[in-house]
């Protein structure tokens, strides 16, 4: 059964270049160009006669636009109608003509931007008019309507959607399995299985084990899925059954409770007797599955290893293999790792290979991004191929350890590939006391050696309090509330001041009329008792008053009229007035009051309602205290052992180390970081301390201990590696710059208000002395502003950890690009970082690469 055409309207191009020009050029000699045509787009729906619940194809075709840049997709928004992003390809022809022996090239590209529709009720379907930019053409192609049918059901065919009848966890990939069975021939059959187009699961394919097996295509969000298929029979209530089973692999992206709408197929059963040649009349039916629920669980945070990076599964194992075991220190080595395990690899990732049970960071360096792996074996197997580069004296490739969740025991599990023997030959990196072409250094040039026990005279090495080591400058959300306070506070005041004086005629006349309303509705109370004689006057003063704060004066003449006629007749000493006339006033009154309602009147601004809600911020975590008081101990300790400067550095290297497991649980705390460069200074480690004193001075510049240890080790560098201090006038003017940025906010902002609650008119007007003190505070809140808008936090600044060379290029090979290695603790900028390299400069100003895990960034 064909479905019936769509159409869209199309669009009125403009025919090529006129014959007759062409045949001019012909006699001129000049090139034959075609004419390009101007950019032109319309929808085009495929897959035939849209259905509710089935997916469709939307294309927007559109010619007239340049090979480059590809077209970015709009945004199709149409209600009720699920719309999936295919993306866009080109469709690009090229024509050479040679004329009178000369060459005309020309290119004819046609865009097609796609989508995957999938409409939830039958009607008439409108898709907008869509615009699509490249660089600045814009092409609009023309809204479309077309006809969306509901598809009765049949008894002759059912779908299932088989899921696990287990939780799973997240990102476990799990088999799920698509049943149709039907008894008649189907013909033009289409599927529609939800889950696959969320973003709830990932879809993927079993491997292809026959390239000549048929497939069946599963739409898969913004992908297809070529899914094998099995075909047999089975018994269904005594009725011989056609069965077709598809079996795919997802893994659920998100936890909890998971709803999974039903799984649908349309397709033309025959109906009716076959005709002599066997062909019976088709008619299109629908079979629908009913919803299902998946239980899909977090994986435990208790116990998962540092190498975890997300692998789950029950079977993995792991194999290294390297490309030379003889390598010269500063070279490159290629190392092959290759996973395999029993389900599909597509989504597996290594992670980072130089933490924890993998490649040390002093040894090894590697690229800072997980590498990408090809998949083989049908994709149960994935290698990695890495490029890692031995920095540091090493005698293997370290076994590595790859962590995976085990679904069925529910634990993490940890396997470990063989350990690869490496030899380092002699190194190409020198010493800081050596030449490159082996010539020494000259006698008494300074270095930037590691510092001994008696160097460390002029060092401030005292411990910071307690307190102190917890203290950190204020930030985060209460940072913001404070400044937000700062600012909204005076700028609701100075509002408020100002509405109540420009709206206080206004108001004042609102109390005068609700006065004589309330005069008048007091006098209409007594006016069923009291004579109308007593009461006409007041009644009528009254209105008047009334009528003439609402400014309708002259509205109440002829019911006065009436009023009075009644005041003064036989009866009107004895009865009071009548209904109608009682009536009659008040109705007037609500039509006065009625109208000075509708009357545009100045707004009534709400009072001022400042909620200041400071909740109770979590106060910072002060988890990891053991790392903290072991290095405090052991600090303490090491400046005890006065007589015995082995164990005194050792004791300090010991202190480093637990402090900086400190400082990454405790981050943000500028004495925490400079105790621990404290603690690297005296164990020697002149790269860990220049790298925690900066880190600390980038929190609060006025930092004294790190200020000053950090001044005392770069006079110890030598001069073309050492960082000039801005010392002048510039510096000493702008002294706030070394302020932590959360002090200039603050100050800024207190200014602000400042300049804000000195101009607020108190007293009905503006002070001229108030107004000239905000300028004060208002030179104070900009000085602020611009340090803070302005501000260079230098994050490409770096330390460098470990004597090294620095290179023309970025190769080992590479020529020398400074007569003496760069020494540890050497502050530089980072200009390029690639693979395993890293161009740096030094304080001098030259430049040159250095591999990559020889710095270490200050600001990460």
């Amino acid at each position: 059964m064909a479905p019936r055409p769509v159409s869209f309207p199309r669009i009125t191009r403009r025919a090529p270049a006129l014959l007759g020009l062409a045949l001019v050029l012909l006699v001129l000699g000049g090139s034959a160009r075609l004419a390009v045509a101007e950019p032109a787009a319309q929808f085009r729906l495929g897959g035939g006669q849209p259905y509710v619940g089935m997916p469709v194809q939307l294309d927007l075709v559109v010619e007239g636009l340049a090979e480059s840049p590809a077209p970015a997709v709009p945004a199709l928004v149409i209600p009720g109608v699920t719309v999936t992003p295919m993306g866009v390809t080109p469709d690009t022809r090229r024509t050479v003509q040679i004329i009178n022996g000369r060459r005309s090239d020309s290119v004819q590209v046609t865009w097609v931007l796609r989508w995957r529709l999938e409409v939830s009720k039958a009607g008439r379907l409108r898709i907008p008019a869509t615009t699509v930019v490249q660089g600045t053409t814009r092409v609009t192609a023309p809204a479309g309507e077309v006809d969306v049918e509901t598809v009765p059901t049949s008894d002759a065919m059912k779908i299932a959607l088989d899921l696990p009848q287990r939780p799973v966890f997240v990102g476990e990939t799990v088999p799920v399995t698509l049943t149709w069975t039907f008894r008649a021939q189907p013909q033009d059959q289409s599927f529609s299985v939800p889950m696959l187009s969320g973003d709830a699961f990932t879809a993927s394919a079993p491997p292809a084990t026959d390239p000549r097996a048929r497939t069946i295509t599963l739409s898969a969000g913004a992908k297809d899925l070529a899914l094998p298929y099995t075909l047999d029979e089975v018994d269904v209530g005594g009725v011989r059954h056609n069965r077709l089973s598809v079996t795919l692999f997802v893994a659920p992206r998100q936890t909890g409770s998971i709803a999974i709408p039903p799984a649908a197929v349309v397709a033309a059963l025959p109906v009716g007797r076959a005709d002599f040649f066997g062909n019976a009349p088709t008619r299109l039916f629908r079979a629908t599955d009913i919803p299902r629920t998946l239980e899909v669980k977090a994986l435990p945070e208790s116990g998962r290893p540092p190498t975890y990076a997300g692998a789950v599964g029950d079977q993995f194992s792991i194999e290294v293999r390297t490309s030379r075991s003889v390598v010269s220190r500063g070279e490159p080595v290629d190392l092959d790792v290759t996973v395999k395990s029993n389900q599909p690899l597509d989504t597996l990732s290594l992670g980072k290979l130089d933490g924890e049970g993998r490649l040390p960071k002093d040894k090894f360096s590697v690229p800072a991004e997980p590498p990408t792996g090809e998949l083989a074996d049908q994709g149960k197997t994935k290698r990695f191929k890495i490029t890692a580069q031995v920095i540091g004296p090493a005698t293997e490739i370290p076994a590595l350890a790859f962590s995976y969740f085990d679904p069925v025991k529910g634990t993490y599990q940890t396997i470990h590939s063989e350990p690869i023997a490496l030899s380092v030959r002699g190194s190409t990196i020198v010493g800081a006391g050596d030449v490159v072409s082996g010539t020494r250094t000259p006698p008494g040039a300074p270095t930037a050696a590691p510092v001994d026990d008696g160097a460390l005279v002029n060092a401030e090495l005292a411990l910071s309090s307690v307190s102190a080591a917890h203290d950190r400058p204020i930030g985060g959300a209460l940072l913001w509330l404070l400044v937000g306070l700062f600012h909204a506070v005076p700028l609701a005041l100075f509002g408020l001041r100002t509405w109540q004086l420009r709206t206080r005629d206004a108001r004042e006349d609102a109390a005068e009329v609700r006065a004589a309303r309330r005069r008048v509705e007091e006098l209409l109370t007594s006016a069923g008792t009291t004579p109308a004689r007593d009461l006409a006057g007041p009644l009528g003063g009254a209105l008047r008053e009334l009528a003439r704060v609402l400014g309708r004066a002259g509205d109440e003449a002829a019911l006065l009229a009436r009023t009075e006629t009644e005041a003064f007749s036989p009866t009107g000493g004895q009865q009071p007035l009548s209904a109608a006339v009682r009536a009659d006033v008040a109705g007037l009154v609500r039509d006065w009051l009625a109208a000075a309602r509708r009357r545009p009147a100045a707004r009534s601004g709400a009072a001022l309602a400042l909620l200041v809600a400071t909740a109770a911020l979590a106060a910072p975590r002060l988890a990891h205290a053991g790392p903290l008081e072991d290095g405090r101990a052991a600090y303490r300790e090491a400046m005890t052992l006065t007589g015995a400067p082995s164990q005194r550095r050792a004791a300090f290297a010991r202190a480093a180390t637990s402090l900086a497991e400190a400082a990454r649980a405790l981050p943000g705390r500028p004495e925490l970081l400079a105790d621990w460069g404290n603690a690297a200074l005296g164990g020697g480690d002149v790269a860990i301390a220049t790298l925690a004193y900066r880190r600390a001075l980038a929190i609060d510049a006025t930092s004294a201990r790190a200020r000053h240890n950090l001044a005392w080790l770069r006079g110890r560098q030598p001069e073309a590696f050492r960082p000039r201090a801005d010392t002048g006038a510039t510096a000493t003017l702008l002294f706030f710059h070394a302020w932590p940025r959360a002090h200039r906010l603050l100050v800024g902002a207190a200014a602000f208000a400042c300049v804000l609650l000195l101009l607020v008119p108190w007293g009905g007007r503006r002070r001229g002395s108030l107004t000239g003190l905000a300028a004060l505070p208002l030179i104070v809140w900009l000085a602020m502003v611009t340090s803070v808008v302005l501000e260079d936090r230098h994050a490409d600044d770096a330390v460098v950890m470990d004597d090294v060379v620095m290179r023309a290029a970025d190769s080992a090979g590479a020529p020398a690009a400074l007569g003496q290695p760069v020494p540890r603790g050497a502050e530089v900028t980072i200009v390029e970082a690639r693979d395993a390299w890293t161009r740096i400069r030094i304080a001098s100003g030259a430049a040159g690469w250095v591999p990559g895990g020889a710095v270490e960034r200050v600001l990460r």
